[in-house]
Parts: structure tokens; C-alpha cells; sequence
């Protein structure tokens, strides 16, 4: 068995898959995290692991990944888009275009369900660990998470009455060149605008978001509680530094440019760098291969979806609520700009 200590630093999705994957090959794995528990980031606020981008399904990825599902894992199929005049489109799909999950330090969270199996694996974990500098003459893979601020995001968790549902909000008014949403699963919801501009006025927008949501939607909100984050992206971040240190997640600058939706190349990410440690491949050649044009095709669509503005969130609906399967066009992203093939 190999004993090859490996040192992680962070513990968000990307270090914790590739702490599970390590692990379970027989390496001595160390996890250090800065917090004294996972999911620290977060306040249980639901997030999405995206199933469009692939014809591979979010339960596909996750086997591949020797991931088991152990925590809140529930498919979405069917959501309205409201345009910027309160008009609604349900989109067709054939698949789900998602799955929801919760994130944060409580229970049925993806950041707990992942510790659990790193800890089953065997791996080792330094709570309340700040590591500013790898440690030298072993292997490192940092996973510690944003390194600059691309788009943030402001929102609240609450309880509700309301169905089950999944709902997003087109309008520059509250969500400049991004969105807002409205997830609502077992009696708990999310709702949140992200915005790629205009970051400073980021509480104004949202609650401008938060009036728009109570004047479109009879939605009852109970026990709120608010919270914050931050995605960054970036194409030509090194991945490897001096063949020993990796580096995975939003830490390498993975990270979806069009929509946020990040959680797949953070996970795969990790799994890439662990394998490429176990078997002794070129970590960038992997990323190179299996994330990198996914992210391009996503920054050209983020320059395409900026250019729209609010008359041409309308025209994009209305060519969307044509299609038989919206999944035809989105699952394309990998190859083309599926905005302009609108």
C-alpha cells in the first residue's frame, strides 16, 4: 500500500474528493482547513450541481467520481424564467437540468456528506489550520477556494410553506448581467441575486430582488437568515508549481463564467488532480482535456449574455420557450456559444 503522504489544504469540494480518492488508494492524506468544521462559507443555503453542460448525468459523475450520494441530492427538471416584465416561460426539458444541493456545516449537506466519506477513507484532518506555505517535500494540492471576486452573491435562507420549486429572475434591475433565484425544497428555500457588475451596490440590489420576489410570488418567508459569497474564474491561473503543488477548484480559477455554477469543476477538478498523482499524469494535460473548454465556451457566453441587456433577455427567452428541449441547445456549451445560436 502507498503510504506517500499528501498535504490538502482547504476543505470545500475540491480538497475533499480528492482527500476521498487518495485516500482510498492507500496514501497518508492530510486535510488542513482554517475552519474547525466544513462548509464554513456557507449558512445551508441550496446551490446547484448543473446537468447541462454534458450528456453525462449528475448520478454518472458522481459514481465516476466514487462518490456516494450522501446528502440532499434532489433533480429538477422543470423552473419558470421570468423575464424582466414579470412574464413567466417554463422552459421543456428532457432531463433534469439540475440537481439541488445544500451546502454548509449542517445536516444533509453536500460540505458534511463529503467529510464523512474522507474520514471513512482515512484521511486526517487539521482543524483551525491557517497554511500559508505548502510544506516542504511533499505533495500539495491547495483547494482554499476564491482568490479574487468576479461575481458575489446576496441572499437569504428561510422557511416557507410554498411547493417545491425552482425559479429564476432575468432583469439588470436586480441582478446586473446575472440573475436571481428562488429554490424551495421540503419546506426550506434559497433565494439570492448574483451579480456580475455593480458589485458595490450589492445590498441595493438585493433588495430590490427581495421586492420584486414579494410583488411577483405569494410565498410566505419564515425565520430568514442572510448570506453572502463570491465566485472567481480565470483561464491561464498555473495549475501546477514546482511539479508538486496542485491546484483545484476557484484556487485554480475553475469556475462557470456564464452562471456560477461551479460545484462540477471544483469536484472534478480534485478528482483530476488526485489522479493525476496516483498515476503519475500531467494534472494540466487532464484539465486541459476534460475542464478547460467547458470554461471557454462559458466566458464567451458570459461576454454574449452581458451584450443582452434586458430587451435581449426577452428575445432569448422567446426562442427558448420554442425549443422541444432546451437541453439540445445548452448541452452544446462544450463545443459552441449556445447564446448565439439563438
Amino acid at each position: 500500500m502507498n503510504r506517500e503522504p499528501i498535504h490538502i489544504i482547504g476543505a470545500g469540494p475540491a480538497g475533499l474528493v480528492a482527500a476521498i480518492h487518495l485516500a482510498r488508494n492507500g496514501y497518508s492524506v492530510t486535510v488542513y482547513e482554517r475552519k474547525y468544521d466544513v462548509g464554513g462559507r456557507f449558512n445551508g443555503d441550496f446551490q446547484g450541481l448543473e446537468n447541462w453542460s454534458t450528456r453525462q448525468s449528475v448520478p454518472r459523475f458522481l459514481e465516476e467520481l466514487g462518490i456516494e450520494a450522501n446528502f440532499r441530492l434532489q433533480p429538477y427538471q422543470s423552473g419558470l424564467v421570468f423575464n424582466p416584465s414579470g412574464e413567466s416561460y417554463r422552459l421543456p426539458a428532457s432531463r433534469p437540468l439540475f440537481y439541488l444541493l445544500k451546502r454548509g456545516s449542517g445536516n444533509d449537506t453536500l460540505d458534511q456528506g463529503l467529510k464523512e466519506q474522507a474520514i471513512e477513507a482515512g484521511a486526517r484532518f487539521e482543524w483551525g489550520q491557517r497554511v500559508e506555505r505548502a510544506p516542504a517535500g511533499v505533495k500539495v494540492i491547495v483547494a482554499t477556494g476564491p482568490k479574487s471576486t468576479d461575481a458575489i452573491a446576496r441572499g437569504m435562507v428561510f422557511r416557507t410553506s410554498h411547493e417545491d420549486c425552482f425559479e429564476v429572475f432575468l432583469d439588470d434591475d436586480i441582478a446586473p448581467k446575472g440573475y436571481a433565484y428562488l429554490l424551495v425544497n421540503e419546506g426550506q428555500a434559497t433565494f439570492a441575486t448574483c451579480l456580475f457588475e455593480k458589485m458595490n451596490d450589492a445590498h441595493f440590489y438585493y433588495r430590490a430582488a427581495v421586492d420584486r420576489l414579494e410583488s411577483q410570488k405569494n410565498i410566505d418567508i419564515t425565520d430568514a437568515r442572510y448570506f453572502g459569497g463570491y465566485v472567481n474564474f480565470a483561464l491561464n491561473r498555473p495549475l501546477v508549481k514546482n511539479r508538486r503543488i496542485y491546484y483545484a477548484g476557484e484556487s485554480a480559477g475553475f469556475q462557470d463564467a456564464l452562471f456560477g455554477f461551479g460545484i462540477r469543476y471544483a469536484m472534478l477538478s480534485g478528482y483530476l488532480a488526485a489522479r493525476s498523482i496516483q498515476e503519475n499524469r500531467s494534472y494540466s494535460s487532464l484539465c486541459r482535456q476534460h475542464i478547460i473548454p467547458k470554461m471557454k465556451a462559458s466566458l464567451a457566453n458570459r461576454w454574449l449574455f452581458a451584450h443582452l441587456k434586458n430587451v435581449g433577455y426577452t428575445a432569448v427567452l422567446d426562442r427558448l420557450a420554442g425549443k422541444e428541449d432546451v437541453l439540445d441547445v445548452m448541452s452544446t456549451q462544450s463545443r459552441l456559444n449556445w447564446i448565439r445560436r439563438m
